[in-house]
């Protein structure tokens, strides 16, 4: 495996302060600020910028630079119904096309995913749960569907970043773990993986149907500061 490079830090660590709450939405990201803080020079940052806006964590204000986007119901909406849409389909697609090393991949990732979890390793979390579904996107072998999952992935991140109760609110690990909210998507992902490795097209698409309909249905009985 490839050392990370600058870029790849920066990209890192900039998602981290953002899972962090260091930034509200409205938030300015200032390259200056970002590389001393960070300890880098400016290029690394300004190109990891460059990819959170492609990616759709950003947001480009004229003059001004990147921004943290302001979080909207109606901008939730759209955004997870595009997501139910597209990786619905590509759970559908990966169920007939994924090979067994390909399968187990997610599997080893579905693990992985549920110890992070219990030790509350969010940063980690993350990441993880990005490989999963943005694994889940590539594995429709559609570029399309890949490319727009990745952007529209990563906008709803957002919403569970600043309003799902495990990034929000910092409850001890012992509530967490009593909370079936909580522990509700490693369930479901593990319904999703079950249901690929089963070749089984229509149970996958319903998984994941499923999956993100219930995280939005969640987000929108917690969301306060609308």
């Amino acid at each position: 495996m490839k050392a990370p490079t600058a870029e790849d830090r920066a990209h890192q660590e900039i998602l981290k302060l953002i899972v962090s709450q260091k930034y509200a939405p409205g938030d300015r990201l200032v390259e200056t600020e970002l590389a001393e803080e960070l300890g880098l020079s400016r290029t690394p940052v300004r190109n990891a910028l460059r990819k959170l806006l492609a990616e759709g964590v950003l947001e480009s204000e004229k003059g001004v630079g990147c921004s943290i986007p302001r979080l909207t119901p109606s901008d939730m909406e759209g955004v997870f119904q595009t997501r139910i849409l597209l990786e619905s389909r590509a759970a559908a697609a990966a169920a007939k096309t994924a090979s067994r090393p390909e399968i187990e991949r997610l599997q080893k990732l579905l693990e992985e995913e549920r110890s992070l979890y219990v030790a509350g390793e969010m940063d980690r979390y993350t990441r993880i749960n990005e490989r999963l579904h943005l694994g889940i996107a590539a594995l429709s072998k559609n570029d399309y569907i890949e490319r727009f999952a990745r952007q529209v992935f990563w906008r709803s991140e957002l919403y569970i970043f600043f309003f799902d109760r495990f990034y929000a609110n910092r409850a001890p690990q012992e509530e967490l773990l009593r909370d079936p909210e909580q522990s509700r998507s490693c369930r479901e992902h593990a319904e999703l993986i079950e249901a690929i490795a089963a070749r089984d097209a229509k149970r996958a698409e319903e998984a994941m149907r499923t999956h993100v309909t219930s995280t939005y249905q969640t987000l929108t009985q917690r969301v306060t500061l609308f």
